[in-house]
């Protein structure tokens, strides 16, 4: 009895293997794209002559410079074509960074992720996109995303 491989087999094998390879590679380089996003525009920010020490700054000077950071980020986020997943991550490191606590409630967050969106010039199907995965449905941030939306269109 005499047994012949394929040659087909492990081709087919080795394809499969490199494309685990590749999709798990870039899940791992996108989340660290999503932190290198959020560093650079924090770091933006700081050099843009506002004070980030919470100790020499208002309350509305972190919130303003926080917007902001918001704007920045969402626009960066957008353009390199990142996806759902991470980006509230990056929005929360941000708020961490300035101080601000309870970004999640605040309807100047929603705002500023929409004002962003617009300055991007995002389609109307990829908008409703995003709005769905950010906003859970939440129709209150919907809606705060719409009227940042309309404030650059």
């Amino acid at each position: 009895m005499t047994y012949t491989i394929r040659p087909r087999a492990p081709r087919a094998l080795f394809a499969i293997a490199i494309a685990s390879l590749a999709l798990a590679g870039f899940g791992c380089s996108f989340s660290d794209s999503s932190k290198s996003i959020s560093d650079s525009v924090n770091h933006s920010s700081d050099s843009s002559g506002k004070s980030s020490d919470s100790s020499s700054s208002s309350s509305k000077d972190q919130k303003s410079s926080f917007a902001d950071d918001v704007v920045e980020y969402t626009q960066a986020y957008v353009k390199a074509g990142g996806g759902a997943e991470s980006f509230l991550d990056g929005v929360g490191d941000l708020a961490r960074k300035r101080g601000v606590s309870d970004w999640e409630a605040d309807d100047a967050t929603w705002v500023s992720i929409g004002r962003g969106l617009g300055m991007t010039k995002v389609t109307d199907a990829q908008l409703v996109a995003y709005e769905k995965a950010w906003t859970s449905g939440d129709p209150e941030r919907v809606a705060a995303i719409k009227r940042g939306v309309d404030k650059v269109r």
